[in-house]
């Protein structure tokens, strides 16, 4: 123990109170050792308010030290670790006082310290637990240090020694109390205690510390601050941070603001990114509601945030996305792009399941298999899209909830359903035999079906004529007999509905 005049902390408040900054010791008088101790106490003092002023409180660069983290699974119930440096020991300035951590440790094995609790049925959920760093100087005498003791020469004590010293406490639910007289609390991190949890997880840490503060960092700190004073601002009321407030996927929203043209550019709504319309200017982004953020088919509120070289900023108002039908990007708002009459489309999108979806080709409703989820939906493609004379026709794809109507950006091609040709059993042809040029007449069903081509073998004839359903009339090609010998033949159709070959043969006389 130490043996004073006056207590040294004590003397030092009393002298801050009155504006001293300094002790001068006058000749001829005695020497007080609380004219010495005060004389240190007031330098100390002043250099930790210069330190702390212009420097202030947190963590150096290289050094990071007493950083709040989850236990292991198993070992975090009421408790936490305290970390080092990555490689080392870590350390802190508080107060102007640097402190010292040289190896992780746990709220638990702090001595003296009451346990932590869990949140209660009458505190607010979550509750804001705040971890503190508690850093004072202490006396160190004799007892501790024999160095003290002089035993070399007077063999008494003549002196103490101050030594930084620190604990970890938590402040559950309420702020950081003011510290007492020689001491200087600083908050390390953040704790949202969910009620009834009795474990601390990473979710529920936020790390408070100033960190990189060291003057080699000077450059990366006014880096910072430059940026800073590009960050981002939403508009100040009256004028709305954006409008509308509400909106569905895809719908242009405009934002307002400044700094927003600083570099490169994100919008976000919620956690998902949104596309840009247009080039940001300075004070107004337009910008469109992303898919994805409805999943369960209700409205869902989100803030904004706006990103750029110089940082993020998150709007105060909210944002409600409505659950409103969406197809996917173009280009893959359904699989397959074409298909006829049956054939099982998948369409992809956000929405499709609120309420009872309905999906039309045009105007035609298709039947839905199984069930739609959020993202896609399964129909068939109905009959009836193709207009007489065509083979084929172009059409929007429309979906409908409850909550709203989607029209797809991209085209399905809907085809017929054509038949393939056929022969009659008999005749296939009349007559069965002649030569090049005379005209033969082909029977059989599905013969009208355009693109028609009939051949004798491989040789293509000339059709007379156009084609009905049940009847061909075509030339039999010349040149087939340069011999002058008779050739046995078969003949084929070919339609938009694929080729049929005859079993009877044909005779090419010349």
């Amino acid at each position: 123990m130490a043996d004073y005049s006056q207590s040294p902390l004590d003397l030092l408040l009393a002298n801050q109170q009155k504006g001293y900054v300094g002790v001068h010791i006058e000749q001829g008088v005695p020497i007080l050792d609380r004219d010495l101790n005060l004389l240190h106490d007031l330098v100390s003092a002043t250099v930790r308010a210069v330190i702390t002023r212009y420097i202030g409180n947190g963590a150096p660069a290289g050094a990071d030290g007493f950083a709040i983290q989850a236990q292991p699974a198993g070992q975090n119930s009421q408790d936490f670790r305290v970390l080092a440096a990555a490689t080392g020991p870590g350390t802190a300035l508080v107060g102007g006082i640097e402190v010292s951590i040289p190896a992780p440790t746990t709220y638990k094995s702090q001595a003296g310290l009451p346990p932590l609790s869990t949140p209660t049925s009458a505190q607010p959920d979550p509750r804001v637990d705040v971890v503190y760093l508690d850093v004072s100087l202490s006396e160190v005498d004799g007892t501790v240090d024999t160095d003290l003791a002089n035993s070399q020469d007077v063999g008494v004590q003549t002196s103490v020694r101050l030594k930084p010293g620190w604990v970890v406490r938590v402040a559950e639910g309420v702020p950081v109390p003011a510290p007492p007289p020689g001491h200087v609390f600083y908050p390390l991190a953040q704790l949202a205690r969910r009620r009834g949890v009795d474990t601390v997880d990473a979710t529920m840490i936020t790390d408070l510390r100033q960190r990189r503060l060291t003057v080699s960092d000077l450059e990366k700190r006014l880096s910072l601050m430059e940026k800073t004073l590009l960050l981002p601002a939403f508009a100040t009321p009256p004028l709305p941070q954006f409008v509308p407030k509400s909106g569905a996927i895809n719908q242009p929203i405009t934002l307002s603001g400044s700094n927003f043209n600083v570099g490169p550019l994100t919008v976000a709504f919620g956690s998902v990114t949104a596309k840009l319309v247009g080039s940001p200017s300075a004070n107004q982004i337009v910008a469109r509601v992303p898919g994805g953020l409805t999943p369960a088919g209700t409205a869902v509120p989100v803030k904004v945030t706006v990103t750029n070289a110089g940082g993020s900023v998150v709007s105060d108002d909210t944002f409600t996305v409505q659950p409103a039908p969406a197809f996917a990007d173009p280009g893959g708002q359904f699989s397959p792009a074409n298909g006829t009459p049956g054939t099982q489309v998948t369409i992809n999108g956000f929405n499709l399941n609120v309420g009872t979806p309905q999906v039309q080709f045009a105007a035609v409703t298709a039947t839905l298999v199984g069930t739609p989820t959020n993202t896609q939906a399964v129909v068939q493609v109905p009959a009836g899209l193709v207009p007489g004379g065509s083979t084929s026709a172009d059409v929007k794809i429309t979906v409908t909830t409850s909550a709203g109507t989607a029209v797809s950006d991209d085209n399905f091609h809907a085809e017929l359903n054509i038949p393939a040709p056929a022969f009659s059993s008999s005749p296939q042809f009349t007559p069965k035999s002649g030569v090049g040029g005379q005209t033969i007449t082909l029977t059989g069903t599905n013969f009208n079906f355009a693109p028609v081509t009939v051949k004798f073998d491989t040789a293509t004839a000339t059709i007379v004529g156009s084609p009905s359903a049940t009847q061909i009339a075509a030339q039999v090609p010349t040149g087939m007999t340069p011999s002058g010998t008779p050739k046995i033949v078969h003949l084929s159709v070919t339609t938009a509905g694929g080729t049929v070959t005859s079993t009877d043969t044909f005779t090419v006389n010349g």
